[in-house]
């Protein structure tokens, strides 16, 4: 039997419930307990089974051809408010909390945001290795809270992870404008900063991303590593031939743009039936990149593409494609509300 993250479930001996946030390999899984959700324990996969007794899945939960069971949403990530005022604050902090296994051993690391000031931020992260997005997150962090961000794998140390965080400061005249942080994960570096963590009071290995938020003078010109990453984004658009210039769009062409395409192939063509996979997915990806050219020429700043489920190819297609497109900012393929896990979010510079 197999449990997706976000499964909800029941300890065989002891009745005690939880949800699986995490496979941890093999047949371990991480569970944070229902009677204590600040408390996550690894189990084995035989040793739990799912909880029947459950409320409904939530709507919005897709189902996987093929298999009678529901993929339910990811569980809420976790919010911890302080309970006191910190009278030195650091700032913004990056912390990694180790979780131990059975053994003792730890493979994994929560990832938590941190912020110990009594100003609120609106706030965009990312961590990625040479291999993988690790998570993206984005949202509101209020004052004095640590919020869950994600789970880092000991291994994904090996992977040269780096960090890019944009923050914009609430404050009673509005936003204030974005500031920007890069931060690379340096193993010696980071087994060095194991310090106690404020609000969640443990021993978690940290990293200081933003200290000072006080908007910086004007700039007669740009600092040396601005104009080294303009560089080489300038240089990335000129080698590809394709990519179509940003230019002023047609308003009325703007404003009657749907911001989202359906790549299943009964809503492109009739006669699909005759078709084979690798034909399904030419066609597919054709409709595709009309649209993102369309979107990007019109300047849209994001649109989904639905996907789908299914095996994953079409979605692995069109990451590629992201991957090396110039105006591509970023894009995610998680939980939507809308459309669960069958859509591509895609974020334009």
């Amino acid at each position: 039997m197999l449990f997706a993250i976000g499964t909800k479930v029941v300890f065989r001996f002891t009745g005690e419930r939880g949800v699986i946030t995490a496979q941890l390999g093999g047949d371990m899984l991480q569970v944070r307990l229902t009677s204590d959700p600040s408390m996550e324990i690894p189990a084995f996969e035989e040793d739990l089974v799912r909880d029947t007794g459950s409320e409904p899945v939530l709507a919005g939960a897709k189902f996987v051809k093929g298999k009678q069971e529901a993929v339910p949403p990811p569980p809420p990530r976790r919010e911890i408010k302080g309970q006191y005022v910190i009278l030195k604050p650091k700032g913004i902090l990056l912390v990694f909390e180790p979780m131990p296994g059975r053994d003792g051993t730890v493979s994994r690391y929560k990832a938590w945001l941190l912020n110990d000031t009594a100003a609120e931020f609106l706030f965009d992260v990312e961590m990625f290795s040479d291999v993988k997005t690790i998570f993206l997150v984005e949202g509101k962090l209020p004052a004095t809270t640590v919020l869950e961000l994600g789970d880092l794998l000991y291994d994904d140390l090996s992977d040269h992870p780096e960090v890019d965080i944009e923050v914009r400061r609430i404050t009673t005249d509005g936003l204030d404008a974005p500031l920007t942080r890069q931060v690379k994960i340096r193993p010696k570096q980071f087994f060095n900063n194991l310090q106690t963590v404020p609000i969640l009071n443990v021993l978690a290995h940290q990293f200081v991303l933003l200290d000072s938020f006080e908007q910086p003078a004007e700039k007669k010109a740009s600092g040396l590593l601005d104009y080294t990453r303009q560089a080489l984004r300038d240089k990335r658009r000129a080698q590809d031939g394709n990519a179509s210039p940003f230019r002023a769009f047609d308003v009325e062409e703007f404003a009657q743009f749907v911001p989202e395409i359906d790549l299943h192939i009964e809503n492109l063509i009739n006669g699909y039936a005759r078709l084979g996979p690798a034909e399904i997915v030419r066609i597919q990806m054709q409709h595709f990149q009309r649209f993102l050219e369309k979107a990007v020429r019109l300047g849209m700043p994001r649109i989904f593409v639905i996907h789908g489920v299914g095996e994953g190819k079409l979605r692995d297609a069109i990451a590629q494609e992201l991957k090396h497109h110039p105006h591509v900012r970023r894009f995610k393929n998680e939980y939507h509300a809308k459309y669960g896990y069958g859509a591509t979010e895609v974020v334009f510079d």
